[in-house]
């Protein structure tokens, strides 16, 4: 039997002697064989404290035990036949009441750890891996993801930032108030951040519909961690800047084209201007000179 112990003395793990008059003690020890000359004090059981006559004994923390005695002192349940028990000053727990007593509880549940279970730490809180969830959001946070503790509540970051934000535009419209004349000022803004990997699921989801509904925005937020009004806000810039981009790229091709179909008007115009001009001079030299023959005809009449 392994015993782990908790007292002044130290911890220890023993072996219960099977069979003979073999006796297993901590430290090390193989065993000691009970006879005549062993010390009764030895012999006196731990629990009972009556004389231990039995061929079989068993040692625990250093003490002799009927095995009988060795009981759970929370549930009386037999410890000789167990692998392993836990004492405390002088009183054994098995190892299910141990834990319950004295083993380590999640921070969220207040049910006890086993040594088995997968657990988060957050400074000197101990969760649960299934615990271990945004109190505002209730969405299990992951691991390599931030979080907050603020006044021992679990906040996710989109949830931390959005409470830090809400202090702070009530402490600036407090100050306000008492000032007076300092009704400009205003609180500034917590920019959000988003990580690559929220990026990505948010643009995939904005090709796909640039203006999701209520209960769509709840799923988005809840892949990427955010705010069902961080995501709105997302969705609303993202959709602002598509707008603009494309009024933007309007204006430029009509203005693209206004400018390649300038030059071509001008062409135009000269070319007409060009196969225009010649034939005003000859009819005008034509005139002058059937005038200047009509001059000369007279002339010579």
């Amino acid at each position: 039997m392994k015993t782990e112990v908790e007292d002044t003395s130290g911890d220890g793990a023993c072996d219960g002697g099977v069979g003979g008059p073999n006796l297993a003690c901590p430290e090390g020890t193989s065993g000691l064989v009970v006879g005549p000359e062993t010390s009764p004090s030895v012999m006196e059981c731990g629990g009972c404290g009556e004389r231990v006559r039995e061929r079989t004994v068993l040692c625990v923390g250093g003490r002799t035990w009927h095995s009988r005695c060795l009981r759970c002192c929370a549930c009386a349940r037999p410890l000789h036949d167990q692998h392993s028990c836990f004492l405390r000053g002088m009183r054994l727990y098995c190892r299910h009441d141990y834990a319950l007593a004295f083993g380590a509880k999640c921070a969220k549940c207040g049910r006890s750890v086993g040594a088995g279970d997968w657990v988060r730490r957050a400074r000197e809180r101990v969760y649960h891996l299934a615990c271990f969830a945004c109190d505002a959001c209730s969405r299990q946070l992951s691991t390599g993801e931030q979080f907050a503790l603020l006044d021992a509540r679990l906040l996710c970051k989109a949830h931390y930032l959005d409470v830090v934000e809400g202090n702070n535009t009530s402490s600036d419209e407090g100050g306000d108030s008492e000032s007076g004349h300092k009704g400009g000022n205003k609180a500034k803004r917590v920019r959000t951040t988003f990580t690559e990997e929220q990026l990505s699921v948010l643009q995939a989801n904005f090709q796909l519909d640039s203006n999701p509904d209520g209960q769509d925005l709840e799923r988005i937020a809840h892949v990427t961690g955010l705010s069902k009004r961080v995501t709105q806000v997302w969705f609303q810039n993202s959709r602002a800047r598509q707008k603009k981009h494309l009024h933007t790229g309007k204006l430029k091709g009509q203005h693209e084209m206004n400018l390649c179909s300038a030059p071509v008007v001008t062409e135009l115009h000269r070319v007409a201007q060009r196969f225009r001009s010649p034939y005003q001079p000859a009819s005008h030299v034509f005139v002058s000179t059937s005038a200047t023959a009509s001059a000369a005809a007279a002339t010579a009449a």
